[in-house]
């Protein structure tokens, strides 16, 4: 699963990994000058500040740490010019990495990236519980959220790096070149098995653009559209359907008492399956079984 499809949402995550390597390069500058130009007095105010909170002057990373900037000034600049130009190489193998898709060339920028990430949160969060005591209240906030959200900024372009190491990853894979060529700038149409292109097939259907009309139509119960119902009548070599006993037995009944005019002209199998008067029709029946059953228990 890919870290991301594209850079703060714009461009593209190769374009973005050459913004975070320009970025790199001229923070790494600017540092650098700063630490030229300063020196060693550049950290007085923070070891005041670290020496007068009562949490952390007792602390013996603190401690090691303002003794060794006391005490060795000059391999501190060392130290921080060099990682400040190890940066900048690190930040042109990256450009040079996505320019032409060398994926292991992302890996030393992404490093830095994280532990700049890292260095950056923790500075971030000493400095807020150190001034917490010596702003206001509102100062302090506006200062978590800026720090915040440059922390989040930098962890988003270690982000970036991984992602891009992802997707040249997956255009370098075989079924990636099977699919779309050898040339991950130009891919190629997909294609199937047998090396035709696949078309793209689309389904019209009739009369789907004339909505407000079905519409009223609708309101009408005139649409859907629907054929009229077919009545037929049922020929004389029809089977006679199966019937319940007590109704085959008052039919035949009925047909030793009354003659042809009794059903009207319909024929009996029409009227057992509905075509005739069906309330008449029921209430015959019934009379005739009653009068049935009558005569069989006197």
């Amino acid at each position: 699963m890919l870290f991301m499809e594209s850079y703060l949402c714009y461009c593209s995550v190769r374009l973005g990994v050459m913004s975070v390597g320009v970025l790199s390069i001229i923070l790494s500058i600017t540092l650098s000058t700063v630490f030229f130009v300063r020196g060693i007095h550049l950290f007085d105010e923070l070891i005041d500040l670290l020496e007068n909170d009562s949490q952390y002057k007792t602390s013996s990373v603190v401690r090691k740490l303002i003794n060794w900037i006391h005490d060795s000034p000059d391999k501190v600049m060392i130290f921080l010019q060099v990682m400040c130009y190890v940066r900048i190489a690190c930040a042109i193998l990256g450009i040079v990495g996505a320019w032409r898709l060398h994926k292991w060339l992302l890996l030393p920028l992404a490093f830095l990236e994280f532990v700049y990430f890292l260095s950056i949160t923790i500075s971030h969060i000493v400095l807020m519980i150190v001034l917490k005591k010596q702003i206001n209240l509102g100062l302090l906030i506006v200062l978590t959220l800026v720090g915040s959200f440059y922390c989040l900024f930098a962890g988003y372009n270690c982000v970036t790096c991984i992602a891009l190491f992802q997707i040249i990853n997956l255009v370098r894979s075989n079924k990636y070149r099977q699919l779309y060529g050898e040339d991950p700038f130009n891919p190629v149409a997909m294609r199937r098995s047998r090396g035709e292109v696949q078309q793209l097939r689309v389904l019209g259907t009739p009369e789907d653009t004339d909505i407000d009309e079905q519409k009223r139509l609708a309101k009408l119960g005139l649409w859907p559209r629907r054929h009229p119902q077919v009545i037929s009548v049922i020929p004389m070599q029809t089977p006679a359907v199966n019937l319940k006993w007590w109704q085959q037995q008052a039919l035949d009944r009925d047909d030793k008492l009354h003659d042809s005019a009794v059903y009207r002209n319909w024929q009996r199998d029409e009227l057992l399956r509905g075509v005739g008067g069906e309330v008449d029709r029921k209430n015959e029946l019934n009379r005739r079984y009653a009068e049935v059953q009558h005569f069989q228990w006197r």
